[in-house]
């Protein structure tokens, strides 16, 4: 190679070129290269690592690297997902159609949930499964997990799975004592095998709690995920500047609606309050919806410690009957919250409706309310649902039956954009004074929350709509259409568990294989199951087999709503993307040129980490559900080992059968139990949505599992078809 290479992708082109004819060492590619100097060495690191981690080239045993060709190395990259009972599970594409590979939790190798891993002999079965071990770990998802010291200078993982131990440098151990939970930063380069435990280098990165600690789980839990009730001290100090109430010269250039009957709508327990609504409806039938949402940028100064530990955090988590807030509580529910009979900086959204709910105009700007009045949905849904005014109600009712007149006209719109109204799986978990789970209630959107939803989004979209058009940077939330494959082998599934007919399904897939559908095709497709009592299962398989929203620098619409213009602007109190969409809104003037230049350079790595942060909150949430449900059987399995329980299949595949108590406690049947079942008379298939009884087998508080026994007496009996 005669030129200078000029830049990174330069050096990734030329190392292909090398490799593509025969492998090579490290050094014969250096020296092929021509690297020279510490900044081109750098360089020459990266783009190896870079196409290692992108599944470009492999790096072998014997040194050599070489082009990653599957077929002819016998083995396959890609992210691994391990789910509660130890399973790893690889999803690659080949050639229209998905293939997943299964890792048993012997041979996960040390690998995390996430991290990118290289998977070695293959077996592949006679479905689009195949068996297959986890040889390396190219890249580390996050490289954290929570361990627990035992003492000696010995960790074992207390959440993970596999044989897996980690060595830390001995002044890292005087912190500790026995008992401590630590979060570890774990290397991805395996440095021994010692009695087939996988041993890795690791570092604490910080001591979590102990495990006597009353609420030791739900932390632990939240440590994993990158959140922590505690505030950097910078963080602290700044807080001594935030007013503790709106001061005359903030209301400087913002419109006075402090005389406006302005409201909030929120749980019972909400003490985060970031928006309001009130309501016009003029005498020829058109409406003026105002939703007013706490102006959070006017007090977090950008790079200020306070937004470097939001832009970190990314959203607040909520966790069973805990937060972990975004913002310390001076911030989250003082000076930020819209709380009832005090002056709050808002940033207000007139949208300007038509009898038909077409959104005619919007007035975006800054404002000044004083919420008349704390509701609640319970409250709300008593006076639109039950026509019971709870005291206190009285004034506001004619603006709540206004409300919810036009939320009804939205909902029809929504319907006619091909919305997709899929069924709510959201779980409530009632809890005790002292946290222990007392029940799990389904969460059915009534009125006031479906009120709520269709004036944010209307909201959302407005904001959307405006940036789009002035073509400033902004942060968007974006759903990308399905994949044409996935959504047909979801529809596959649903007609061969014959939860849905033939007819319609067939009907959905020829218009899907002819590029003739939309989502309002499969809008109109979920609404006629609306009534099925298997809806829940149907709305689910067609939901997984869709891509997750995320947050985007581009407006790409979002295809779940049925939308072209959609962002998030109205949760900035809980969530750091709606927070930069305000600062982002001031007017563009106020910009100078090279400020707009640094945000179209610096948004695409915000919104990738606000999408990440976003997901581990979620996984989070549904991980500390799992443990109270955990927690909650345990604690009736000590009481009567023996109680059977009742509950419907809500998910299979060839290693796990999910079953869904009557009470919405959610546990696995193993493949040895399935084989055991069937050995006992149960020879027909399972099918989705089939009631099944089981008894409690174990119970795993660290891995927030329940395993469930079929109840083999009562599989002998004759079985109670799947309602259709």
């Amino acid at each position: 190679m005669t030129k200078e290479i000029q830049n990174i992708e330069e050096i990734k082109t030329e190392i292909m070129k090398n490799i593509e004819l025969k492998k090579l060492t490290l050094d014969e590619l250096r020296k092929n290269l021509h690297i020279k100097g510490e900044t081109m060495q750098a360089s020459f690191i990266n783009a190896l690592n870079e196409l290692e981690e992108k599944g470009d080239i492999y790096l072998g045993d014997d040194g050599y690297y070489k082009k990653f060709d599957s077929k002819q190395l016998g083995k396959v990259q890609g992210e691994i997902h391990i789910n509660q009972m130890g399973q790893g599970f690889v999803f690659v594409e080949h050639i229209g159609h998905k293939v997943k590979y299964l890792i048993k939790e012997e041979h996960l190798n040390g690998a995390l949930d996430g991290d990118i891993v290289v998977l070695k002999d293959i077996h592949h079965g006679k479905t689009n499964y195949a068996d297959a071990k986890v040889e390396k770990i190219i890249k580390r998802a996050k490289g954290k997990t929570v361990f627990e010291y035992i003492g000696d200078g010995e960790f074992v993982p207390y959440t993970i799975h596999g044989n897996v131990t980690i060595i830390c440098p001995k002044e890292e151990l005087r912190q500790l004592v026995t008992g401590n939970r630590v979060l570890v930063d774990i290397d991805r380069e395996r440095i021994a095998i010692i009695e087939n435990k996988a041993v890795f280098e690791g570092h604490i990165n910080q001591i979590v709690g102990h495990k006597d600690d009353p609420d030791i789980e739900i932390v632990t839990i939240a440590a994993e995920h990158g959140f922590f009730k505690d505030f950097p001290d910078d963080v602290i100090e700044q807080l001594k500047t935030i007013p503790d109430r709106v001061l005359p010269e903030d209301l400087i250039g913002r419109k006075d609606l402090r005389g406006r009957e302005t409201f909030t709508i929120d749980g019972q327990d909400t003490k985060d309050m970031d928006d309001a609504i009130s309501i016009i409806k003029t005498v020829d039938g058109y409406y003026i919806l105002s939703v007013h949402i706490a102006d959070v940028s006017h007090y977090i100064e950008e790079g200020s410690p306070l937004d470097i530990e939001a832009q970190k955090r990314g959203t607040s988590a909520y966790l069973a009957d805990s937060v972990i807030p975004m913002f310390p509580h001076q911030i989250s529910n003082g000076i930020c919250s819209l709380n009832e009979g005090v002056d709050r900086l808002t940033k207000t959204v007139d949208i300007f409706i038509s009898p038909q709910g077409e959104i005619l105009d919007y007035n975006l700007y800054d404002s000044v309310i004083n919420s008349k009045k704390k509701m609640n949905y319970d409250d709300v849904n008593r006076i639109l649902e039950e026509n019971v005014v709870p005291a206190g109600y009285e004034p506001f009712v004619e603006d709540l039956q206004i409300m919810k007149e036009l939320s009804e006209i939205l909902n029809k719109v929504h319907r006619n954009d091909g919305k997709l109204d899929f069924a709510s799986d959201e779980i409530k978990i009632v809890t005790s004074p002292t946290g222990e789970p007392l029940e799990f209630e389904s969460r059915h959107q009534k009125t006031a929350e479906k009120l709520i939803e269709n004036f944010m989004v209307a909201a959302n979209s407005c904001v959307a709509e405006y940036h789009k058009w002035l073509e400033t940077p902004q942060v968007y939330r974006v759903h990308g259409n399905p994949n044409d494959d996935h959504l047909i082998e979801a529809l596959r599934i649903l007609k061969q568990e014959k939860l849905c007919t033939k007819e319609e399904i067939d009907s959905l897939i020829n218009k899907i294989k002819n590029g003739h559908y939309n989502s309002t095709d499969l809008s109109i497709f979920l609404e006629r199951f609306k009534n099925n009592e298997n809806y829940p299962i149907i709305s689910s398989l067609i939901l997984k087999s869709m891509s997750k929203a995320k947050y985007s620098p581009t407006c790409d619409g979002h295809y779940g709503l049925g939308l072209t213009y959609y962002t998030h602007f109205t949760s900035p109190i809980r969530r750091h993307p709606d927070l930069m969409v305000h600062r982002l809104t001031n007017p563009y003037e106020k910009y100078d040129v090279p400020h707009i230049i640094t945000y179209y350079n610096t948004l695409p790595e915000i919104c990738e980490h606000d999408s990440f942060m976003e997901r581990e909150a979620d996984k989070a949430e549904e991980e500390t559900l799992d443990l109270k449900m955990a927690e909650y059987m345990q604690r009736e399995y000590e009481e009567d080992s023996g109680k059977i329980y009742s509950g419907k299949i809500i998910s299979m595949t060839p290693y796990d059968m999910k079953i869904r108590l009557d009470n919405n406690v959610i546990g696995h049947v193993t493949p040895t139990d399935l084989i055991h079942a069937k050995a006992v008379g149960h020879n027909t298939k399972f099918s989705l949505g089939e009631r099944v009884h089981v008894l409690i087998k174990e119970v795993s508080i660290a891995h927030r599992i329940i395993y469930f026994n079929l109840n083999y007496k009562e599989l002998s009996k004759p079985r109670q078809k799947v309602k259709k």
